[in-house]
């Protein structure tokens, strides 16, 4: 029978080598990105602010989504070519 701290460390090894998680925070990033965009879309039509306005408000909310999205894919490009170099 497999002792906890054995099990733990080849599950956590599974993890490790099918790079779960960056693949679950790429798959985050694309969501986030994806919902921002759809705000964004949805509140430019729907606004009755001027557009300058609009565009401010729009550029406020989705600059730190896309900031994250391009930081993680950073990290999940990175983190293949790592792999690869073993």
């Amino acid at each position: 029978m497999l002792k906890a701290d054995e099990t733990s460390q080849r599950f956590w090894a599974w993890v490790d080598e099918r790079a779960i998680v960056r693949r679950i925070s790429l798959v985050a990033a694309i969501a986030m990105t994806w919902h921002a965009s759809q705000w964004a879309m949805s509140f430019a039509e729907m606004s009755e602010r001027p557009g300058m306005d609009v565009a401010a408000i729009i550029a406020a909310v989705t600059a730190p989504a896309m900031a994250f999205g391009g930081y993680i894919f950073k990290w999940y490009v990175e983190g293949r070519a790592y792999d690869r170099s073993d």
